[in-house]
């Protein structure tokens, strides 16, 4: 299971197709994560990413 680790509650989440993710808790069970943007001058919040996100089923089906 991915998310064996203990729920973060600093790290609020709701992106249940990422491995990291905490189940029902909607947090991440990582210590940290890595936020960037994938634009030059970002101005809204569809411009910011978390890098540290991974697909649920990549990490069981290769």
């Amino acid at each position: 299971m991915y998310n064996e680790g203990p729920a973060n509650y600093h790290i609020h989440c709701t992106v249940k197709d990422c491995k990291y993710h905490k189940g029902d808790e909607n947090y991440c069970s990582l210590d940290t994560i890595n936020v960037a943007t994938h634009e030059s001058n970002p101005t809204d919040v569809k411009c910011v990413d978390c890098n540290s996100f991974e697909c649920r089923s990549k990490g069981i089906f290769g």
